[in-house]
């Protein structure tokens, strides 16, 4: 799970001369008009959107821009009150019972490393998930090593916000509900064992970090994919199944059935692109062309 929220938090928030790599043109297989395929970041800065070749064009031509998540079912009240009540614990299963109280320094240590200038505490913390708290450090994480960071202005929203100004409506590969249940819902036992993995490796994670920001700005999938999958530092086959294989797997089912009726710019995290069960490598199982635009 550490490295999946790494992969979503960390990826380069810094322009690139030529984006190609990033941006993939999907035709054939009875398609009269071709779909895009943009690997993104979550958290980066619509800034850099103007760099990437052949975006503006992929927008102006699309019929529809596809999110993970639609950005007004996001920011929508509902949600935002259905993510904050999973952010929330049992009493019997807040952090101080999940840890012992070795463990519970240790989180506590790697947390006030993040945390102690803004003097935010741990026991402050101490009613939400371990999942909760991993994702707070690592977009604390993504401030330390960008200085241009600003949640305000992700790049995922603003590609739906172009579109939806040009006239074209966006909408999503899966609802709110489900990234909700998939970061927060999961058995508290395992967060708190990823939590603490986390803390125990902290400098190394900040490395894989870095290793997966040039691999984004080198725009090398490959090396992207192999950071993510790595047999020391990267997630399990079980969690890469969960969180982005079976994904992948459900977004295709959407798109063979959507992109023949209208030109779709999907917009998905970087690390749903590559390997065998990346989503370009689906596309081209289903006897789609798929090819970088240049």
């Amino acid at each position: 799970m550490k490295r999946i929220i790494t992969l979503i938090v960390a990826a380069t928030l810094l322009a690139i001369g030529a984006q190609a790599q990033l941006l993939w043109r999907v035709s054939g297989n009875g398609l009269i008009r071709p779909s895009y395929i943009f690997g993104t970041h979550h958290m980066a800065p619509a800034s850099m959107l103007d760099s990437i070749t052949g975006l503006q064009q992929a927008i102006a031509s699309c019929d529809v821009v596809l999110g993970e998540v639609e950005k007004d079912s996001l920011m929508s009240q509902e949600t935002q009150m259905r993510m904050a009540q999973a952010m929330i614990a049992p009493p019997d299963s807040t952090l101080d019972k999940l840890f012992t109280k070795p463990q519970y320094l240790i989180v506590e240590r790697v947390f006030n490393k993040y945390f102690s200038t803004m003097g935010v505490k741990l026991s402050q913390m101490n009613m939400f998930k371990p999942n909760a708290i991993s994702t707070q450090m690592q977009a604390m994480q993504a401030i330390k090593h960008f200085d241009d960071f600003d949640p305000s202005t992700q790049i995922d929203m603003a590609v739906q916000t172009r579109a939806n100004q040009q006239g074209k409506p966006s909408g999503s590969l899966e609802s709110a509900s489900e990234q909700i249940d998939l970061l927060f819902n999961t058995p508290l036992t395992e967060q708190a064992e990823g939590l603490l993995e986390a803390c125990k490796k902290d400098d190394n994670f900040q490395e894989q970090t870095e290793l997966l920001s040039k691999a984004y700005m080198s725009q090398d999938l490959d090396k992207l994919f192999a950071v993510m999958t790595d047999a020391t530092t990267g997630d399990s086959e079980e969690e890469m199944e969960r969180l982005i294989y079976s994904r992948n797997r459900r977004w295709v089912e959407k798109l063979v059935r959507i992109m023949p009726e209208r030109a779709a710019l999907v917009c998905v995290g970087a690390g749903h692109l590559p390997g065998n069960q990346g989503l370009l490598q689906l596309l081209r199982d289903r006897g789609y062309t798929v090819v970088p635009v240049k």
